[in-house]
Formats: C-alpha cells, structure tokens, sequence
C-alpha cells in the first residue's frame, strides 16, 4: 500500500509478462477472468480480512478463489494495481490496463464488474469468450444505457438480486441482450456463535446519504421511546453529530461482523434503494441477527418475507412504523432468524460455472470457507 507508483511503460510490461511463467495448470478446469476496472486500490484474499471493501469486492474475491478450488484457472485484473500476486489458492490478481492485452490469457469467460463502458474494449481484447458485465446494484438513471453497451458488446448482465433483474428488463431497449441474477454469496462460516447481544444496540451498513437520513429520522422516533438505544453506522456516517448516533466509518469485514453479532437487529428502514449494502442483510440474517428494513423487493428477496409476515419487514413511510416493532420486540417478541441455503457459497459458484460455460468442466473440488473473527 505504501509503494510509490511504478512507471506507466514499467507497469505495461510488468502486465505483459507476469502470467505466463507463473500460472499453474487447471488440467480440464477453464479459464476464467474477473475485470474489476475502476476499483480504488488492490485488493486480494487477504485485503478481506484487513481492508474496508465494498460488498462486491468481498463477493468477487470469494466467487474467484472459490472457482480457483474447484479445478479452474482464475485471474482477477485490477485498475490501479502495479504488480501481479498469486493467492494461496491460486488466484492471480494482476494490473489491468484496457489499452493492452497480456500474452497467456486466452479466457474462456470474461467477467466485468460494474463498468459498462469498459465492455467494447474487452469484447475486442476476447472476441471469442462469454463476456459478462456483473451489476452490484439497483438500476438507476444509466440502466438504458448500460444495456446498449451490453449488448454492443454481445455481454450478458448479471445482477445479483431478482429485483434489480426485473428493474433491469423493464427498461425500454429494443437489442437488450440476455440477463441473469446470480446472488452475492453469503461465507459459509457467518452462523451463531453465542455472542452476547446487548439490547440497545443498533447497526446499520451505510449506504448513501439519503438512505441514511431516512435511518436517522426513524432512529429519533426509536429514541423518543427509548433514550439509551445507539446507533452505529457502519461505513460513511453523518456529516453532523446526533444524538445516540456512533459512526464507526468503513471497517473490515470480519469487524463488522463482530458489530452485527452484537446487535439487537440491523436496522435499514427506509423507503430508498439498498444499494451494494442489500447482501448485509442476508448476512445478518446467516448470524442470527433480525433485521428491521422497508419492504423492497430487494430486502423481501433478501430475507424471504412479505409485509404481511409481521416480522423484519415495515413499511418505513409511516414515520412511527420501526419504532412500533421495535417496541415488540424489545417485550420479548424479537424473531429468531437463520441463513438461507440460496446464498451459500456453493451454490452461487455453481451458478456462476453454468454461465462461464464451465459447468460440465468443474473438479469436484470443495469450496473454501474463511475463518472470520467470531
């Protein structure tokens, strides 16, 4: 992190060379290539555990080094990264730069993340592989245009919700190409462990400005009828001071694991868009944590539950609505709340096999898991 940067013309051939003398072979496993173009620093395995990441990122590192151990060659490249590491998995996490393509990668699929605008380049770079662009959030304002480009570059999208896929084929374009969810996985290793809960604790995973003033204005009802409840933000807090309010600021993920062991329930009520921050409450829910959210689609996808159900859904437009299940739940009526199987990291690597065309290929290898603090 502390290096200064290398020379554009030494990062170029640093690029161009680095595969091919250190790249293992996968024997019948394909090749697989993750594109990460806009990512403000490296990141790898490691960077996991000791980093503050975006929820994508931790999912791709997962989804990479779990189809590494299952018999595929992987190679993640990154912008702004200088020089090429190798996972202990065997994972190659190289520099990436859209003007060159380095010797040694012929990929079977092509996976870019989030960039739409990066795909022309790519398709030219791998005239001959799946090409898919990977979205890790709603569609917003950029959705028609991001499917133009999709589809000009003969690019499947991939969503990781059925809620942003729906979104997503209601746009109106006439050339929309194919689109497919395939969900962030969940670690296999986020189960109870027996942390104590402390009750008047609250988290929240902030995930934009006007999301997070609808969390505040429900947490000043919450406190009107209890005055010793806390809130902490997990990720970019408020830029002014309120009362009951911690920000903890972007944490590693197995650190904010810890918070959410701890916690009375996530607390995510409002109205907006859940952005990359939807797969917190799958989560939650893997650790035995309730959640208190809107009834989105996305976060009703997330949880498997509807309104009606009367337990992590509200209806977040009515001002007092989380204070009043929260009140429940404090006399006693708190939800026990479990993981559910379609996000284990199993099934979202098998998910990913059958679009990479690599299904019929894979060893039948076990996936990893990672032993995250407790």
């Amino acid at each position: 992190m502390g290096r200064s940067p290398m020379p554009v013309s030494h990062r170029r051939a640093a690029f161009s060379g680095a595969l091919a003398p250190v790249l293992p072979s996968f024997g019948s496993g394909r090749t697989l290539l993750f594109i990460d173009p806009v990512c403000e620093a490296p990141y790898t395995d490691r960077t996991v555990y000791s980093h503050a990441l975006r929820q994508s990122q931790v999912a791709l590192v997962r989804v990479a080094e779990g189809l590494a151990q299952r018999g595929h060659r992987v190679i993640v490249a990154q912008a702004r990264r200088y020089w090429p590491e190798r996972s202990a998995g065997g994972v190659q996490y190289v520099p990436f730069d859209p003007k060159s393509r380095a010797p040694g990668i012929r990929a079977d699929a092509v996976v870019v993340l989030r960039q739409s605008k990066a795909l022309r380049a790519v398709r030219r770079a791998h005239p001959e592989a799946r090409l898919m662009l990977w979205v890790d959030r709603e569609p917003g304002r950029r959705a028609e245009a991001m499917l133009r480009h999709a589809a000009s570059a003969r690019a499947t999208v991939v969503t990781a919700t059925d809620a942003a896929r729906t979104l997503l084929r209601r746009t109106l374009v006439a050339d929309v190409g194919p689109i497919e969810r395939v969900h962030h996985p969940v670690d296999d290793v986020l189960r109870p462990d027996g942390t104590r809960v402390v009750p008047d604790k609250l988290v929240v995973a902030s995930a934009s400005s006007a999301g997070l003033a609808g969390v505040l204005a429900a947490f000043r009802t919450v406190r009107e009828r209890r005055p010793r409840a806390r809130l902490f933000v997990l990720g970019e807090g408020p830029d002014e001071q309120h009362e009951g309010v911690v920000s903890l600021g972007p944490l590693p993920h197995r650190l904010a694991v810890r918070h959410v062991r701890e916690a009375f329930c996530v607390f995510q009520p409002h109205p907006g868009a859940l952005g990359t921050h939807g797969l917190s409450l799958a989560e939650a829910n893997a650790l035995g944590t309730p959640v208190l959210a809107h009834a989105s689609g996305v976060a009703q996808e997330l949880l498997g539950e509807s309104l009606e159900d009367g337990r992590q859904l509200v209806d977040a437009r009515t001002p007092s609505a989380a204070a009043d299940r929260l009140a429940a739940w404090w006399d006693g009526g708190r939800p026990r709340v479990q993981g559910r199987s379609r996000f284990a990291l199993g099934r979202v690597l098998t998910d990913w096999e059958r679009l990479a065309g690599a299904d019929r290929q894979r060893a039948a290898i076990a996936a990893p898991t990672y032993a995250l603090a407790r």
